[in-house]
């Protein structure tokens, strides 16, 4: 059997077992939802076992699905390696970098970065995906994420720290004239707030007291939206205040269309990092934009 044939249907395999849906597995690779499915069915026949239970709602694994899924994670993990560990040895910046951004940084802050490198990099391709979610990189198979805040405590995650922002509580004046000033933190229960939503439950507010330490806060959902960038929008349109890193708002706020609110507690930071999985070679494509980020965060650009 050929060593092509042989993989077929491996990969589409795993993606729609760990999504659930041949729709998912299908968009992250580039086929119809038909042709995914046909690839599994063909994989199940050549294996001589059933894969996958298929409902109209959902797919689930079958127990000899469950050991095939990790016996082929494993052996793909391994190819993959294999195979960056042979391109890294190469000084050409080339191939697909598949980044993962927040949706807000990495439209106002990020691409217009990775356009820069693009330009200086011919052969290298860009697949840019926004989402402020957290999402895994080594099981959805991208090179380098973007993400501010915590990270988790993982060994299959290289993690390069860009920075720190501080997190600015803001508001439209237009807003503040109509809802009135804030005195102290107490004040915000009685004020609208867009807050982010990750992952299914509001995102809380960091903040510094008036000792000097920093708190967690939960201030009124009036209105939750899962993106960034709209965040930002909905505080310009004067629907309340939001809490955002200070590169996001920074802009909005020197032309005077947003309103830092009580400035002495928003002296708390969030770090900005760079992942990628630890499982494979550090390739030049990731290797260039990391130390191009790494440059601009010690020139204040980020």
């Amino acid at each position: 059997m050929a060593l092509t044939n042989a993989f077929a249907g491996v990969e589409v395999f795993i993606r729609a077992a760990r999504s659930g849906s041949f729709t998912a597995a299908a968009a992250h690779l580039g086929m119809t939802k038909s042709a995914a499915a046909k690839a599994v069915t063909q994989l199940e026949r050549r294996l001589g076992v059933k894969l996958l239970h298929r409902t109209t709602r959902r797919l689930s694994l079958t127990p000899e699905g469950t050991a095939f899924l990790e016996q082929a994670e494993a052996s793909l993990d391994q190819l993959r390696s294999a195979e960056d560990a042979a391109r890294s040895r190469a000084t050409t910046v080339r191939g697909v970098l598949r980044v993962d951004m927040p949706a807000a940084f990495g439209r106002r802050v990020a691409m217009p970065i990775l356009i820069d490198i693009l330009k200086s990099h011919p052969d290298l391709r860009l697949a840019a995906s926004f989402s402020d979610r957290i999402i895994d990189p080594v099981e959805e198979g991208v090179d380098l994420c973007l993400r501010f805040g915590e990270l988790p405590d993982r060994s299959d995650i290289v993690a390069r720290r860009l920075g720190s922002q501080r997190l600015l509580i803001c508001a439209s004046p237009q807003y503040l004239a109509t809802a009135g000033a804030l005195l102290n933190l107490d004040d915000l229960q009685n004020h609208a707030c867009v807050l982010g939503i990750r992952p299914g439950r509001p995102v809380a507010w960091r903040i510094i007291d008036e000792e000097g330490r920093t708190r967690i806060i939960e201030p009124p959902a009036t209105h939750l939206v899962s993106d960034g960038e709209v965040v930002i929008d909905m505080a310009l349109s004067g629907f309340g205040l939001c809490q955002m890193p200070q590169s996001l708002v920074q802009r909005p706020i020197d032309r005077e269309e947003l309103s830092i609110v009580l400035p002495e507690r928003c002296q708390a930071e969030t770090p900005l990092h760079a992942l990628w999985p630890a499982t494979r070679t550090m390739l030049p494509r990731v290797r260039v934009v990391v130390d191009e980020m790494v440059r601009r965060a010690e020139a204040g650009q980020l």
